[in-house]
């Protein structure tokens, strides 16, 4: 499978309103491509809801300033609900070089994610550099995910984690005054 980088772009409040809240806003540019993506998590299970809109690269500019009222489409406006008319920034930098691999099981089908995760502060002066694999079922029954997940941390002594990579980065950072910053270098 072919290597591709994707850098996003993690919005907020600069008091983490979304993040508070259990939801995310995310700018991803792929390929030369944009696309905004809400994310809501569900209440104790690692489990997303997901919406996502393809945006114009003025459009995706647009959202990078805050100005949310020059980009349509139902994945803003469902963030707008959380927002309170408060202005948001980029919080979060995520440069990720992903290499994946779909697989399919007469239970289904699960995508396989090895990720090369750069996370970078918002003033582009720290970062922190990890590796993680990353499964997100496409089709099936939850089980054959669980299973799958549960032999490869068995198989290579891998450590599960629920945790999405934003939240991953708002720790390492201390991002809205949480986390551990140990690993973190300076540019």
């Amino acid at each position: 499978q072919r290597i591709i980088p994707q850098r996003d772009t993690y919005l907020d409040t600069l008091a983490g309103t979304l993040f508070q809240q259990g939801v995310g806003l995310r700018l991803r540019e792929k390929k030369g491509a944009y696309v905004v993506t809400f994310k809501r998590q569900l209440q104790g299970i690692h489990v997303r809801t997901e919406l996502e809109d393809a945006l114009t690269a003025v459009q995706a500019q647009a959202l990078l300033k805050g100005d949310l009222v020059d980009v349509s489409g139902e994945t803003v406006q469902a963030a707008m609900a959380y927002l309170q008319a408060e202005a948001i920034h980029p919080v979060l930098h995520v440069e990720n070089r992903r290499e994946s691999w779909h697989i399919h099981a007469g239970a289904g089908e699960v995508e396989i994610c090895f990720d090369d995760v750069r996370y970078i502060n918002p003033e582009q002066t720290q970062w922190a550099q990890e590796y993680e694999l990353e499964l997100e079922l496409k089709a099936g029954d939850v089980a054959l995910l669980q299973d799958m997940a549960h032999a490869l941390s068995q198989q290579y002594n891998l450590i599960p984690s629920s945790q999405s990579k934003y939240e991953r980065g708002v720790e390492l950072f201390r991002l809205f005054a949480s986390g551990d910053s140990s690993m973190v270098h300076q540019r």
